[in-house]
């Protein structure tokens, strides 16, 4: 009779997820929170601290000349319009999702007093989630839940990273050539790193990734020839 309890609540719990990785998941609050607003363009961001840094909870949307969309050139200089695969209206994404940067330009236009995160930034936020120092310094997909803190709104961790995709260039479809492409938005997210690798031929960069179905981040290295979206952080305190 026990082992027949036993097996019904295996089962309920396979069918009903109730023993999920999500039921046991930390709670995890932010030391601190609050906003800031960009006086370059009147955007105002959320934030939250997280061991030594405050981190913004949504990607960056400031640009120097003109949105990802209105893009008339691509990361090789060559003149572009930025596709979809799927009918997204790019507007909508940008306001959304935030705006797309080559790295050089990810370097460069967080507002003033905060930056974009290095790879250790990452892996310091990671390891506050509970990952380990090891899994933090490894390649590939790393650690067990950090990924789902991560994706949090304010009814957790609060960090709300985006599944907001990618552009690339791409010659997939006839008649693409170089122009960019936007893929994988409520797919996967991809966000810059100000780190360079020198582990490729060509110039390469550390870069962090999450994807829809797994717990896990992914840390790995890639050329400059994509956009990516951009959170910036700041030393706790500033």
């Amino acid at each position: 009779m026990k082992g027949y309890a036993i097996a019904i609540l295996v089962c309920c719990c396979a069918v009903l997820g109730s023993c999920s990785k999500e039921d046991k998941l930390p709670e995890i609050r932010p030391a601190a929170s609050g906003t800031y607003t960009d006086e370059r363009d009147a955007n105002t961001y959320e934030w939250i601290r997280v061991g030594n840094l405050e981190w913004m909870t949504s990607n960056l949307k400031y640009y120097e000349t003109a949105p990802y969309y209105e893009c008339t050139y691509n990361v090789l200089g060559v003149p572009c319009a930025v596709s979809v695969y799927t009918t997204t209206n790019l507007e909508a994404d940008y306001e959304e999702y935030g705006n797309f940067y080559t790295w050089e330009e990810a370097k460069a236009l967080c507002p003033e007093g905060w930056r974009l995160p290095t790879d250790e930034d990452w892996k310091d936020l990671e390891m506050a989630l509970g990952m380990s120092e090891r899994d933090a310094n490894a390649e590939g997909w790393r650690g067990d839940r950090e990924a789902t803190l991560l994706r949090q709104g304010k009814d957790g961790l609060g960090m709300n990273l985006r599944l907001a995709g990618n552009v690339s260039n791409s010659n997939r479809y006839a008649g693409a050539g170089l122009n960019l492409w936007l893929t994988f938005v409520g797919e996967s997210g991809y966000y810059w790193t100000a780190t360079e690798s020198d582990k490729l031929s060509t110039p390469n960069v550390w870069f962090r990734k999450i994807f829809a179905d797994y717990e896990t981040v992914y840390r790995g290295v890639t050329t400059l020839n994509k956009l990516m979206r951009v959170r910036c952080c700041r030393d706790a305190g500033k």
